[in-house]
């Protein structure tokens, strides 16, 4: 079974960053240059996720939260006229996690947006 996927950290301006490099990411898919957020992604999801915020919590996870090499990731991404949508693995539905509110996410509005893209980027990817 495959475990969450969590922030590291509950302070906003950490999430904030987390949030800002998933925009990086977003803007770079398929740009290999040396400054890519999307070059870092694809040569070790793992560690760009750990790096930019996520702990693992689940079978195998290293000290840290690292993800191990036995949780693998598959990224998709949406286009103007292509959306994915994720169906839950059925064993999720026997057990459900129960729900919290959300946090705020913090005072200034031009800077909730990147907190909201951490907040939920990993949030149902298991």
């Amino acid at each position: 079974m495959v475990g969450f996927f969590n922030l590291k950290s509950g302070n906003l301006a950490d999430q904030r960053k987390t949030g800002e490099a998933i925009m990086r990411l977003s803007q770079s898919v398929f740009q290999d240059g040396p400054e890519s957020e999307w070059a870092a992604f694809s040569a070790d999801p793992r560690k760009w996720l750990h790096k930019v915020g996520y702990r693992y919590d689940g079978p195998g996870a290293g000290a840290n939260g690292q993800i191990p090499a036995s949780v693998t990731i598959v990224p998709v991404y949406d286009t103007p006229t292509i959306m994915h949508v994720r169906i839950p693995w059925k064993g999720l539905l026997e057990n459900p996690p129960a729900v919290q509110d959300e946090p705020t996410y913090g005072g200034d509005p031009a800077k909730r947006f990147p907190v909201l893209l951490a907040r939920y980027f990993m949030r149902h990817c298991r």
